[in-house]
């Protein structure tokens, strides 16, 4: 099976260096400038026409440290820039539920929807219990989850488009997802992706940057366990033979120098793996 994959920035934002590669190696070491991704995968041999978002993004606001996040870019502008239109895709893939990878459902009109059950379960009750309260980015329990995304989420299985997967589970051909229980999040996974020339990793936010496989250490931003982050980061490694140039992490703009990219608009593309 051969997979076509395009890693694309919508926005970019500034981070503390330990919230992404960890404390206390990267504290006190200013701000850094970090893009925000989804990827677009394509199949190139067998049966399947699936064309694959993996995450959304958002669509506008502000980032959790309360600053406006720098030259966003609609989905409609984004995947036009690789020949697409929002309303081509017809499986999305989410990696996890926080905002600024599920914060744009409803832009993906004629997709199916997938996420990790565990990721949507254990959420729920968090967003619940706040529910008639007034809450912002300050309180750490919702600091990277949008409630209204939840009511997205209800609407699209409603309709029939949302599946949940129980663990590791190939979604279509070649195309296969990987439970991160209780790592970044409840529910987190990452994305393996058959080509010609192997293996590919779609992270997600299992690993911001190529430093937290690369060191062996995790950021100091998760909801959920370091140790099985570790843990992920070598299975991860087992998967590309510890090839760090077939993965693409969640959050590092090294995505754009490590691949073949070119800026097109106000963000670049990474050509992963284009055929």
């Amino acid at each position: 099976m051969n997979h076509s994959v395009w890693t694309l920035c919508f926005a970019k934002g500034r981070l503390p260096g330990d919230f992404v590669a960890g404390a206390p190696i990267m504290s006190n070491q200013g701000t850094f400038q970090i893009p925000m991704i989804y990827s677009l995968i394509r199949p190139e041999s067998g049966d399947s026409n699936e064309l694959i978002l993996v995450d959304t993004g958002f669509g506008g606001g502000r980032s959790m440290t309360g600053r406006n996040f720098d030259d966003f870019e609609t989905p409609e502008t984004v995947l036009a820039k690789v020949g697409v239109h929002p309303r081509d895709i017809t499986l999305v893939i989410l990696t996890h539920l926080h905002f600024d990878h599920a914060g744009n459902m409803e832009a993906f009109p004629n997709a199916r929807f997938v996420v990790q059950r565990r990721e949507a379960e254990l959420w729920r009750p968090v967003v619940e219990s706040f529910a008639g309260k007034e809450v912002d980015k300050g309180n750490w329990k919702l600091s990277s989850i949008s409630p209204r995304d939840f009511e997205v989420l209800a609407r699209i299985e409603a309709e029939g488009r949302l599946t949940y997967l129980d663990g590791d589970a190939e979604v279509a051909p070649g195309i296969r997802c990987r439970l991160a229980a209780d790592t970044h999040t409840f529910g987190s996974q990452w994305i393996v992706i058959e080509t010609a020339d192997g293996p590919y990793i779609l992270a997600g936010d299992c690993a911001y940057w190529y430093h937290n496989i690369e060191r062996m250490w995790p950021p100091g931003y998760i909801q959920g366990n370091p140790w099985r982050m570790l843990e992920t980061y070598e299975e991860m490694l087992s998967v590309v033979d510890g090839d760090l140039g077939r993965v693409v992490v969640g959050h590092d703009m090294e995505i754009f120098s490590r691949h073949r990219s070119e800026v097109i608009g106000a963000n670049p593309v990474a050509f992963v793996h284009a055929e």
